[in-house]
Formats: C-alpha cells, sequence, structure tokens
C-alpha cells in the first residue's frame, strides 16, 4: 500500500483490496484493556468468520498482511493517546 502524501488517501494494488476489505470489517473486532479502554489488538478468533462471510481467502499470507495493518493502527492509536 502506498500512502498519498498530501491527502488521507490511500492506493492499494488489487491484490490489496480484499485484505483492507477485511481488515475494515474487523473494525469492531478490537480487544481492549478493561480499565484503560485501550486498544490491545484484534480478536484473533473473529477473523476466519469474518473472512468466510466476505468470501475472502485467508491464507498465510493475507494474516501477515492483518497483522502488519494491526501493528500500524496499534502505533497510530499509540501516537495519538500520548499527545
Amino acid at each position: 500500500m502506498k500512502r498519498k502524501e498530501e491527502t488521507d488517501e490511500i492506493q492499494l494494488l488489487p491484490d490489496e483490496a480484499d485484505t483492507a476489505q477485511l481488515f475494515l470489517a474487523l473494525g469492531t473486532q478490537w480487544r481492549r484493556h478493561a480499565m484503560t479502554g485501550m486498544c490491545l489488538g484484534l480478536d484473533y478468533g473473529v477473523i476466519p468468520p469474518t473472512a468466510q462471510m466476505l468470501a475472502i481467502e485467508l491464507s498465510p499470507a493475507r494474516f501477515l498482511d492483518l497483522r502488519m495493518m494491526e501493528q500500524a493502527a496499534l502505533d497510530q492509536i499509540a501516537r495519538k493517546a500520548a499527545r
């Protein structure tokens, strides 16, 4: 994925579209710390049924891509929390 520097748009390659769609569909499936409410990461148990409902093949490579997107999101959340 390449991010346009001048806007908030993200350009996806065709083979990245399914992973991005799956990641966005998991947007309400974050595990949170009970006391602070801070996001800890995605609930991995809901990834397979979500992928199945979207007819997206869940391969080891796609799971790795999801984990990289998850880490990027967690990094952004941490930066915002530090402000």
